[in-house]
């Protein structure tokens, strides 16, 4: 079995990216849409038909949603338009719940798709906000939903450097850490996504395991999405997305001791709702 520390720096190929990100955001390169924006999907490649998502990956951020989003998207059966982003973070805007039809149909024009190929996206938020799994039961009740999980202390780190190194962020040190740490409350989220969602339309995967057999998890994925999932051993499942280039946070003993107390309960809590699909002994908990 691969060490802790082993699973971590694994990781840390996947799930950087902090300043790079960082510089496109500032720049405007690579935006995700402005909720409260006009989104437009883009036009409908010839010979293809629109229909709703698949799939749509609901969470969780800095949990290496990107690496495993461009391994799906290498499966010859699934699509993407040509500038259709990983996240389209359609639903962001609804937050009073003013979500029409014609914003329903404006929803499945970014899932144009040829014949017998699947078509998704992966907004990491969607399981977050609370609103937003309602809406998305009534555009795309149909569609199977992927959840990534990472350890929360880990995924607080990853996101912190994230808000450190976005310079455009408008919120101070505190309400980013506030944020960051509820973002690594699973728990709660899980059952606002259950609430919508049948539980056999959602697949909860554990990044360390993704890192630890990404191969095997890969399969698991392709199979629940219902595709072949004999591609999973042509995949080069160790190319790097999201390459970190710059600082990353570091934790002083003080604060990481304090977050791994702190989610300890909660950790339980998923394990408790997720039985074997969930190795809390990859995850940090009090010793």
């Amino acid at each position: 079995m691969t060490s802790r520390s082993g699973v971590t720096e694994t990781a840390r190929r996947y799930v950087g990216g902090a300043a790079i990100l960082a510089r496109s955001l500032r720049s405007g390169k690579g935006r995700a849409p402005e909720p409260g924006k006009d989104q437009v999907a883009p036009p409908v490649p010839s010979g293809w038909t629109v229909a709703p998502p698949d799939f749509v990956g609901v969470g969780t951020a800095r949990s290496g949603t990107t690496w495993w989003d461009s391994l799906i998207h290498a499966h010859p059966d699934i699509a993407r338009a040509e500038g259709v982003p990983k996240e389209v973070h359609f639903f962001d805007r609804f937050w009073r719940g003013e979500c029409t039809e014609a914003d329903v149909t404006a929803y499945h024009a970014y899932f144009a798709r040829p014949a017998d190929a699947l078509a998704g996206e992966w907004t990491p938020g969607y399981m977050l906000d609370a609103w937003t799994p309602p809406l998305l039961r009534r555009a795309a009740p149909d569609a199977k939903l992927l959840v990534l999980l990472r350890d929360p202390v880990e995924r607080f780190r990853s996101g912190r450097t994230l808000a450190e190194n976005r310079l455009a962020v408008g919120a101070s040190p505190r309400a980013a850490a506030n944020a960051g740490f509820q973002r690594g409350i699973y728990a709660d989220q899980l059952l606002r996504l259950w609430a919508s969602f049948a539980r056999e339309q959602v697949l909860v995967l554990q990044f360390e395991r993704c890192v630890r057999e990404p191969v095997a998890e890969l399969r698991r994925t392709f199979a629940f999405l219902g595709l072949d999932p004999e591609p999973a051993g042509a995949i080069d499942v160790a190319a790097v997305v999201n390459e970190s280039r710059g600082p990353k946070v570091d934790l002083s003993l003080e604060q990481r001791t304090t977050l791994v107390a702190r989610y300890a309960p909660e950790n339980r809590r998923v394990a408790d709702l997720l039985g074997d699909d969930l190795d809390l002994d990859l995850w940090a908990m009090p010793r």
